[in-house]
């Protein structure tokens, strides 16, 4: 069977079920020529012919009848084949899945899922809010942006960008007069801020506060910036947040000021190195890499 090729087998299903060359030609917009040809060729292929001319049609030989039901079936599972490819190219067949923060995500990723999205109309696209490099290293996503992460040896990471760690306070407070305020101005405030353990932000704001020889000792803590933002409720209240959350959302009543000295957070791309990236998952990662 050298030479058939699942367009030579649509070809031949053709012209059985058309009975002549100028309308399976017709059909399959190809010359009544080339479909000659192409039924030469397949028929020196297999080695036997396929059809004979009875009254000015093609009709199949007795020998061919089990053939042709078996070239039906390739055609079939052909199809099915580039469906399948076509879904993995256009992202139906999976969906994307990235593990990130709000803040994150209502920036840095919303913008380049929408470059995404204009190039991939019928993309599936799953958000993650929670630990991502957890949910890397357990399988449940492809992607992961988070700040400063501490991972283990199987994830990658890859620096995109670069914020830093501001306060905000309400706009009554006194502190909001100013353009900056340092840890030691924040010392006998209610902080709500983010766990040391359980967060990169709060490690790293722990960290500074101990450098300034300061006690980190928020009496709230919680998982995400815009938590922090949102609980803000009483005189006196200050939080320690990214940068970013206040880029992709206003909050009505608070002043951000900058903290000095500056803690600066990197925003790092996570993928598994033992596992490659769908076309749909690289081609994010081009865009987030090209900004």
């Amino acid at each position: 069977m050298s030479g058939l090729t699942p367009f030579h087998a649509r070809v031949l299903r053709a012209v059985d079920r058309c009975g002549t060359t100028v309308e399976a030609a017709r059909q399959l917009n190809l010359t009544q020529s080339a479909v000659s040809k192409i039924i030469a060729r397949s028929e020196v292929g297999l080695g036997v012919a396929v059809f004979e001319r009875r009254d000015g049609r093609l009709m199949l030989r007795p020998q061919a009848h089990a053939l042709m039901r078996a070239l039906g079936a390739v055609e079939d599972e052909w199809h099915d084949l580039r469906q399948a490819v076509d879904e993995l190219r256009s992202g139906r067949a999976l969906p994307l899945r990235i593990a990130s923060t709000p803040s994150i995500g209502q920036g840095l990723i919303a913008q380049a899922l929408r470059r995404l999205v204009t190039e991939y109309p019928q993309a599936r696209i799953e958000l993650i809010m929670g630990d991502a490099p957890k949910e890397l290293s357990q399988g449940n996503a492809d992607i992961g942006v988070m700040f400063s992460p501490r991972v283990t040896d199987d994830i990658a990471l890859t620096p995109l960008t670069q914020a830093m760690i501001i306060a905000l306070v309400r706009d009554d407070d006194p502190l909001a007069l100013g353009r900056s305020v340092s840890l030691n101005d924040l010392k006998s405030r209610r902080l709500i801020c983010f766990d040391r353990e359980k967060s990169p932000l709060g490690w790293l704001i722990a960290r500074a506060h101990e450098d300034a020889g300061l006690n980190y000792a928020p009496f709230m803590t919680v998982p995400y910036s815009i938590s922090a933002a949102h609980l803000m409720a009483q005189h006196g209240d200050v939080t320690l947040i990214d940068s970013l959350l206040i880029e992709a959302q206003r909050f009505d009543g608070l002043t951000r000021l900058l903290v000095t000295p500056k803690i600066p957070i990197t925003i790092c791309l996570m993928t598994v190195r033992s596992r490659p990236l769908s076309r749909l998952a690289s081609r994010f990662v081009e865009i987030l890499l090209s900004k």
